[in-house]
């Protein structure tokens, strides 16, 4: 493996779906009544509804009429809390009573504040009934491993962020990823200004999801079922360790950024007017390459409603476009976004057929997975010739997106017009038009 810490890596992400939490809903809003209400009995809290989540429990519940966020964190996040705690209080085990903000739950908190100081939307963390208030109470849950139940689990109330995934938009405009890639610049530079960075030691944890971990994802290779497949996701952790680590990375290193890590439609919110209203879920924040961020959130802009449907360039051109107007990208790393795109898809379609192995049934698992196969045989594929040639084109596509930025002065909408166009599967009756120009 890459890195000597990952030597574990393949017995984390199995931990974390023996441990994902299983309690009852009622186990959950009951936790969340003794923990951060005193056990009042007075307090209404009421389930609206279970919100997909891949490895914690989340629900959507109001607190006499207020929405929040009920987050159960799963085992392994959990542990890398409750290991620093003495009680549920979270009075520190060791003589230093900030040793809790070595854990990647903190650094979650930590980011939410910060961003909420600086007016960006995202979830604002309730503080418990505690003696000392915490952020965060430890509660003994089920998890799906009945051998491993009942286990302290970390839960969390944080407050509703105002939106609408774009995930549960059927059809999105072109411009909405445009303006997502935008965000995205914007919250990359908020970042920077993370008060006592250096002392959150998780955003230093290795992190299977990490991109600059690509390499770690060949262990779970062999519960992809197709053949065709599998060798598609060897063959982009191949030029993953060849272009990256024993080139780009030698010669003049990616720049390095605290980062959100998991930038896709279902993590960013949308208002009436389909502009990017707020951010959520930073489980997967690590300390990484700083263009893995966009090379994420460009991955996941392929699958989504616009990008699925023979529009996949596109959408990752829009996405590109929005970013590189607020957080200027060099060239000499946007040469590799085809391949790093490529490294993001193989990761969640590999981790997604590994984790629905463990769990059959779970539907959310495959979320991505159909149009991410779709994706990676589009920008990848098994054809060495003909992937040279389309990852040429992408690359002078992605420099097209680059090139300008026009933004209307009234609506701050940002034309993509002349990135509006087909796949290269999808056949072009205006191809000739196209091709030999009008008058």
């Amino acid at each position: 493996m890459s890195d000597p810490e990952a030597a574990s890596s393949s017995e984390e992400e199995i931990l974390r779906k023996q441990l994902k939490p299983n309690p009852t809903v009622e186990q959950v809003i009951d936790a969340v009544r003794i923990h951060f209400y005193s056990g009042s009995q007075s307090v209404d809290l009421q389930l609206i509804k279970e919100l997909d989540s891949y490895d914690d429990r989340n629900l959507w519940i109001t607190v006499d009429g207020t929405n929040y966020l009920a987050k159960v964190h799963n085992g392994v996040e959990s542990r890398d809390l409750i290991q620093y705690l003495q009680d549920n209080n979270g009075i520190g085990a060791s003589n230093d009573k900030e040793e809790y903000r070595k854990s990647a739950i903190h650094l979650q908190h930590s980011i939410m504040t910060h961003l909420n100081e600086s007016g960006i939307s995202t979830n604002h963390p309730q503080m418990t009934s505690a003696a000392i208030p915490m952020p965060y109470a430890v509660v003994s849950l089920p998890v799906h491993s009945k051998e491993d139940s009942p286990t302290p689990l970390v839960l969390r109330l944080l407050g509703w962020v105002p939106g609408r995934p774009m995930s549960s938009c059927k059809m999105i405009p072109i411009e909405s990823l445009a303006d997502a890639g935008m965000f995205l610049g914007k919250l990359g530079i908020a970042f920077q200004s993370l008060p006592n960075a250096d002392t959150l030691e998780a955003a230093k944890r290795y992190h299977q999801w990490d991109g600059k971990n690509t390499v770690d994802v060949k262990d779970f290779v062999r519960y992809i079922t197709d053949d065709t497949r599998q060798s598609i996701v060897e063959s982009v952790i191949d030029a993953f360790q060849t272009k990256i680590l024993d080139g780009q990375q030698k010669t003049a290193p990616f720049e390095k950024s605290l980062i959100h890590a998991d930038f896709n439609d279902a993590n960013f919110l949308l208002d009436d007017n389909y502009c990017v209203s707020g951010v959520i879920d930073f489980g997967d924040s690590v300390e990484s390459w700083t263009i893995l961020d966009l090379s994420i959130a460009m991955a996941y802009a392929m699958l989504n409603a616009y990008g699925k449907h023979g529009r996949m360039l596109s959408a990752a051109s829009a996405m590109l476009r929005g970013y590189h107007s607020v957080r200027p990208l060099p060239e000499h790393e946007r040469a590799h976004l085809p391949l790093l795109i490529a490294c993001r898809l193989s990761c969640s379609a590999t981790l997604g057929a590994y984790s629905y192995a463990q769990n059959p049934g779970n539907e959310y698992l495959l979320l991505h997975a159909k149009p991410a196969w779709t994706a990676l045989e589009l920008i990848w594929g098994t054809d060495p010739v003909r992937r040279a040639s389309i990852q040429h084109n992408t690359r002078e596509l992605f420099d097209r997106a680059c090139s300008k930025c026009d933004v209307d002065e009234k609506t701050g909408v940002v034309d993509c017009s002349d990135l509006t166009f087909p796949d290269p599967s999808i056949p072009d009756p205006l191809a000739g038009s196209r091709s030999s120009g009008t008058k």
